[in-house]
């Protein structure tokens, strides 16, 4: 791009100047050698992290940086992002354009919840896919991807009431990032080591979520298909929302006497996992559930027997035997599905170590211990 060009851009105002350039920007990023220029033109253009220059000077890195853009600016360039992204054009292209303006910068991330918060409410399916393989690459659990989350169910879930038709819609419309959006989720909720660190997710998101898996026992593998990324790009590990929807349904027998919900989502996800099961052929890593992951289930119930040791109480509490035994019916079927992978051997040693001994969850290791 020639100082003219950019020096045209310079010309419009905000958010005009963000419009002209983010075709500029695409067709950059598609030729590889130029993405650190489409970079360049991101920060100034989109975001004005940078400030003008002297007309016909070069373009610099050091350039002072601007303040944030105002709460008005956010929303002008949330609606032209929207249009960029609803246009027609090959998948990969959107994502690799998603990934240079979200990829590694804090300071975009109140335009990017904006951005996707508003994409849910009018399922703009274009760039909520781009978003969920933008989760995906950065990792569902990454602290920005966290945030987002958050986000969503804040917008979605604590400030309302009833949940929005386009929340339970998601799926439908973009299932990669429901997928994703519930491993995040799943992350924030029921996930501490002790009784007093778990926080049940509200009951009106535990309510979308059991919808969702129940009526797609499927998609919490959605996740697993494969990116369209631009070519020499790699794509990262996945991981399902199955370890954490376990968690959830486990340990809320710990915490909370309201399980009409959690049994049915425990169902739902017994059934996503009988219909995950993987060809012989497919690579270990590539199984919906990590062994690992489930021994943080394992440290939270020995932590909580631990605790009922310590005030005398009786290890044949019906919470904690009905933890155990629900524990033992996932852990069973995700190895009779062929979906847990990792040290299986190192999982069945921990959970012979929990005290308060169940006959399902006995059974279970017995089978499985030697394997």
């Amino acid at each position: 791009m020639t100082n003219q060009e950019r020096n045209m851009l310079r010309k419009s105002e905000f958010p005009d100047m963000a419009r002209d350039a983010l075709p500029i920007i695409e067709n950059l990023i598609i030729n590889r050698n130029k993405h650190d220029m489409a970079m360049d033109l991101i920060a100034e253009f989109v975001f004005r992290e940078r400030r003008d220059e002297p007309r016909g000077a070069q373009f610099s890195k050091q350039t002072t940086q601007q303040p944030r853009l105002s709460s008005i600016e956010e929303f002008q360039l949330v609606l032209v992002l929207c249009e960029f992204f609803s246009r027609p054009g090959p998948d990969a292209t959107r994502n690799a354009v998603f990934l240079s303006l979200f990829g590694g910068s804090n300071v975009r991330t109140s335009v990017l919840n904006k951005l996707i918060s508003t994409a849910v409410s009018g399922s703009i399916a274009p760039l909520l896919c781009a978003a969920g393989t933008w989760m995906q690459q950065l990792g569902c659990t990454s602290p920005a991807s966290l945030e987002l989350a958050q986000c969503i169910v804040r917008d979605f879930v604590i400030f309302s009431k009833n949940s929005s038709e386009q929340l339970k819609s998601l799926p439908l419309v973009a299932p990669r990032f429901a997928a994703n959006l519930m491993t995040a989720v799943t992350d924030l909720y029921l996930n501490g080591t002790t009784k007093s660190q778990l926080i049940p997710p509200p009951d009106l998101l535990l309510d979308v979520i059991t919808d969702w898996v129940s009526e797609n026992p499927s998609l919490c593998l959605a996740s697993q298909q494969q990116l369209a990324l631009p070519s020499g790009a790699i794509a990262m590990p996945v991981i399902t929302p199955l370890a954490g929807l376990i968690r959830w349904c486990v340990l809320s027998l710990l915490v909370t006497s309201k399980q009409e919900l959690y049994s049915k989502l425990h169902l739902a996800v017994l059934q996503s996992l009988l219909e995950a099961t993987p060809p012989v052929t497919i690579p270990p890593t590539l199984q919906p559930i990590n062994a690992q992951h489930l021994m943080v289930i394992v440290n939270t119930i020995q932590a909580e027997t631990e605790s009922l040791t310590k005030q005398g109480q009786s290890l044949d509490d019906e919470n904690l035997q009905n933890c155990l035994e629900r524990f033992a019916q996932a852990v069973q079927v995700g190895l009779t599905s062929r979906c847990i992978f990792g040290n299986i051997t190192q999982l069945m040693f921990r959970l012979e170590a929990l005290p308060g001994k169940n006959k399902l969850l006995q059974i279970v290791i017995n089978a499985n211990k030697n394997n």
